[in-house]
Order: structure tokens, then C-alpha cells, then sequence
């Protein structure tokens, strides 16, 4: 399995003040978001440069401090074109063109910022799975829909949307999200977002593996306070953090999908202790019929603890307890 690592979005947020975004309202042509009560909150947006990787968003409020939000795709605004399986790998020579670009892009819709201003309030550290079939990427999905919810976590589906219900199906069907307070983790089949989305056929079949980070926890990892700095730490310590979080769902990334006949096969011929193996049995042959692993623990009677250790056991040999069907 390739595999291809990076960033994928970021977002700069710097405060502004009322006058400020009516001049570039005035000078722009912005799209009208949702208002708030009495029209005292606007929010537009002006989507100009995004097939160039940048996004701006504008909050504009009478009672409250106004702002402006960046959403940058770094591998589109590099090369001055959407990048559709693009990853950011930054380094610090090309922080200072992305820089240079941003600010281009800042002086042509008429805002005098200064990028130092701007802080990094979200950051999507993000692996790009490449496998043989879509098959292989819709099964790899469906494990991740089965995996133990880690504490503190909730799953996150799209909205529904009546007019839509068929792309709300898609959605749901082909993505699955988890979030707190500080993080998101999501696991979607990029080509079919790309083609249902964008309208963009590619001939690779990639499973996305995206860990969006807030403010709060880019705080929490980064002793840079700088947004350019912030994003290469966050760069230097992607795969530890990507690992850790897939080893908290108990799928690390040498974890092996196979046949139910090779599980059992694998578990037999272990040095794991009758009674270990026997559990790890009844474990693999559950999981297949369950929604998820939570399910599978309350099906098999087995102690939520000794649960989790069994979890572990299958991460020693490498293999998944949902095997292929």
C-alpha cells in the first residue's frame, strides 16, 4: 500500500473591525452567508480565488469584534491551480512563497492586514491511503465505521438535507467522522468525493485520513507561537500524532485486512494461551454481523477490559478482527 503524507487545509484568522470589511465588500464580490438577528452578525464570503487555494471568509458584526478567516489549500495557491490529491509538505523556502502568495491575494481584494496578525486556528493533518480497487478503499471505510469510539468522541454524520437525500446517502455512506471539543478525525473515499463534488474522475483509488486540529489543541502542540513556525512543528510531529490516534482506535497502520479462514489461522498458530485465542475466536467470528466493536463486545460477553486487551492482541499479530467478507 503507498501512502502519501501532508497538509491539507489550514485556516489564518486576524481580527478586523466593521469599517474595514465594508471597504472590502465594496471592492470585491462577496457571497452573502447567514445573517444573524436584526442583521447585527453578516457573514460573506468571497470565493474569487478558491480554485487558487484560498477562501475568504468575512464576519462582519455590529456588537461584537469582526473578523476574516483564510481557509488555504497550500498545494493549490504554490502552483496557482487546484490540486485535487495535493499534500503540503512544508519547508521554510516554501513557507516564504506561500507567504508571498498570500499577500498578493490580501493586497487585491484590498486588505492591509499584516500576515503576522493572523493566527492559525485550524490545521488538517492529513494521509492519503492509495489502494488496487475501490472495493479495498469501501472495506478499509466500513473497519473504520466498526472501530471502538474512543471516550470523549462522538460520531459526526453529515446533516440531512431533504431536497438532497440521495448525496446526503453518498455522504454518509462514503465518509465517517468523529470529533470533541479540540479535534476531528475523518476517513473518507477521496475519489468519490472528488467525482461527486468536483466533478473530477481520477484513475487512483484513495482513502483520506484527515486529523483537523483547532486552535485549542494547535496551542497544545506547538510551542511556536507564529503561524508559518506553528505549521512546520505541526508538520514535524504529523505522523506520531496520526499513528497514536490510529492505535487509539486499535487500527495501526500495519494492521493487515484478511480472510476470516486467516484470522483463525493466525490465532491458532500464535503463542497466545488457549484461553487468549479462544476469545480472539469468538471476537473475529462476531464482528462481521455487528455494527461495531462495542457491539461485538456485548455479543461475546467478554469484559469491557479484557475487551481492549483482546483489541491489542490483534494489533501484536497484525491483523483486523473484522476480516473480509
Amino acid at each position: 500500500m503507498k501512502r502519501n503524507d501532508g497538509i491539507h487545509t489550514f485556516s489564518l484568522k486576524a481580527r478586523s473591525s466593521y469599517s474595514e470589511i465594508q471597504n472590502i465588500r465594496a471592492q470585491n464580490t462577496c457571497i452573502r452567508g447567514k445573517r444573524g438577528r436584526f442583521s447585527l452578525n453578516q457573514n460573506f464570503c468571497i470565493a474569487d480565488y478558491k480554485d487558487k487555494g484560498v477562501e475568504i471568509l468575512l464576519h462582519q458584526s455590529l456588537v461584537h469584534p469582526s473578523w476574516v478567516t483564510l481557509i488555504v489549500n497550500p498545494s493549490s495557491l504554490l502552483v496557482d491551480k487546484y490540486q485535487p490529491t495535493g499534500l503540503f509538505c512544508p519547508t521554510e523556502q516554501l513557507m516564504t512563497q506561500l507567504k508571498a502568495r498570500l499577500r498578493i491575494i490580501l493586497d487585491e481584494i484590498g486588505l492591509d492586514t499584516r500576515l503576522k496578525a493572523f493566527r492559525l486556528s485550524r490545521c488538517d493533518q492529513t494521509r492519503d491511503r492509495y489502494y488496487s480497487s475501490a472495493d479495498e478503499v469501501a472495506s478499509w471505510l466500513g473497519i473504520f465505521k466498526k472501530s471502538w469510539l474512543m471516550p470523549r468522541y462522538t460520531a459526526v454524520p453529515f446533516p440531512k438535507d431533504s431536497e438532497f437525500d440521495e448525496k446526503w446517502k453518498g455522504a454518509n455512506q462514503h465518509a465517517w467522522t468523529i470529533a470533541n471539543k479540540s479535534c476531528a478525525f475523518s476517513v473518507y473515499d477521496k475519489t468519490y468525493e472528488l467525482k461527486k463534488r468536483h466533478g473530477i474522475k481520477i484513475q487512483t483509488h484513495i482513502l483520506r485520513l484527515e486529523l483537523r486540529l483547532s486552535r485549542k489543541r494547535i496551542v497544545q502542540l506547538c510551542r511556536a507561537t507564529a503561524w508559518d513556525n506553528q505549521l512546520l512543528e505541526l508538520f514535524d510531529k504529523q505522523d506520531t500524532q496520526l499513528d497514536k490516534f490510529l492505535h487509539r482506535l486499535h487500527l495501526p497502520e500495519n494492521m493487515q485486512l484478511v480472510t476470516r479462514e486467516k484470522a483463525l489461522e493466525t490465532i491458532n498458530a500464535s503463542r497466545f494461551r488457549e484461553k487468549t485465542q479462544k476469545k480472539l475466536r469468538r471476537i473475529v467470528k462476531k464482528a462481521n454481523g455487528c455494527e461495531t466493536l462495542a457491539a461485538v463486545q456485548r455479543e461475546t460477553r467478554i469484559k469491557k477490559k479484557d475487551f481492549m486487551k483482546m483489541l491489542g492482541k490483534f494489533e501484536a499479530l497484525g491483523i483486523c478482527p473484522v476480516v473480509l467478507r
